[in-house]
């Protein structure tokens, strides 16, 4: 059904307002708060209705009937005079006619709910501090590659601790101290070459180890399912 269609849908329900248009005016020209409120009572009522006809939602023409019926009794109260039963009375009357008029019409799903949000990285701050230092000073380059290699084992690894870890914050630390003496003109010692190499010998061992540590577990994993094969009889 096209939308515009749709968006139609409510026009018959709007026949209902029409009575109260010119008795609105006379009861702003003769000053009747009675007749007013009851006058706004339906405006309100129908209009809304009509939009939840409109949106087509899955509930909606349910919805449309409740607050069609509660608009028409409470205009009929007020501006109407029937008194509590009477308002009562036709505002079923409006419901019921909402409920047989719009009964069984093409109503859309709602809409899904949203994703939630991804969780952040935790390892996106290291990955801004080792950028940085490789946009550093070349003399730190080698060692911040290697970690940036190692971080790159421990993203597939979410649940790695130990060495690894420690080598990456103890050697991103060091360097960043060590860039940021740099950058302010510290000449540097004789040993810092060595320190560099020290530090990517360091980082890039523990990339291995965390690789060997995988192929030993996936050693295991495959011994198990062979042994388990051969107790069931299946090869």
């Amino acid at each position: 059904m096209p939308r515009w269609w749709t968006g139609l849908r409510g026009v018959p329900i709007a026949l209902l307002a029409a009575p109260f248009v010119p008795a609105f005016f006379l009861a702003l020209a003769s000053g009747e708060g009675k007749l007013i409120g009851g006058c706004i009572a339906a405006f309100a009522g129908v209009g809304l209705a009509m939009s939840r006809l409109a949106r087509a939602r899955r509930g909606d023409a349910r919805r449309a009937g409740v607050l069609l019926g509660v608009a028409m009794g409470l205009a009929a109260g007020f501006a109407g005079g029937t008194g509590g039963i009477g308002a009562f009375v036709l505002g079923l009357m409006a419901w019921a006619g909402a409920r047989l008029l719009y009964d069984g019409v093409k109503e859309a799903a709602p809409p899904p709910a949203p994703r939630p949000a991804p969780a952040p990285d935790t390892l996106d701050p290291m990955r801004a501090r080792i950028a940085a230092l490789e946009e550093g000073d070349r003399r730190l380059l080698p060692a911040a590659r290697e970690m940036r290699a190692l971080l790159d084992e421990l993203a597939l690894r979410p649940d790695a601790a130990g060495q690894a870890r420690r080598v990456l914050s103890v050697g991103v630390d060091g360097l960043e101290r060590i860039g940021v003496r740099l950058a302010q003109g510290a000449t540097p010692p004789g040993t810092l070459p060595v320190l560099v190499d020290d530090l990517a010998r360091a980082a890039r061992q523990s990339a291995e180890d965390l690789r060997a540590a995988e192929t030993e577990a996936l050693e295991i994993q495959v011994k198990v399912l062979q042994d388990r094969l051969h107790r069931e009889g299946i090869a």
